[in-house]
């Protein structure tokens, strides 16, 4: 099995086990959603761009970038 860095598929935030009105935070994407009562009142996303740009230079990008793009997929379908 090849080796990655600790930080390998971690740019987004999981995203099935989220938590209103909290910060989640991934490598270089954060986001939060903000609840009043029953409804999502507020969704805000922002992009870390020293990590992210730490994230284009690292030679794994290109396989990372795909498993975090894949994981996000499978999370959409599944919820």
């Amino acid at each position: 099995m090849q080796k990655h860095k600790d930080c390998y598929g971690t740019m987004f935030h999981d995203s099935l086990h989220v938590h209103d009105n909290e910060d989640m935070k991934g490598k270089a994407f954060d986001f939060k959603l903000s609840s009043m009562g029953l409804g999502t009142a507020d969704r805000a996303v922002s992009v870390k761009m020293e990590q992210w740009d730490d994230c284009v230079a690292c030679e794994e990008f290109e396989h990372c970038y795909k498993l975090c793009a894949a994981k996000l997929m499978l999370e959409t379908a599944i919820r």
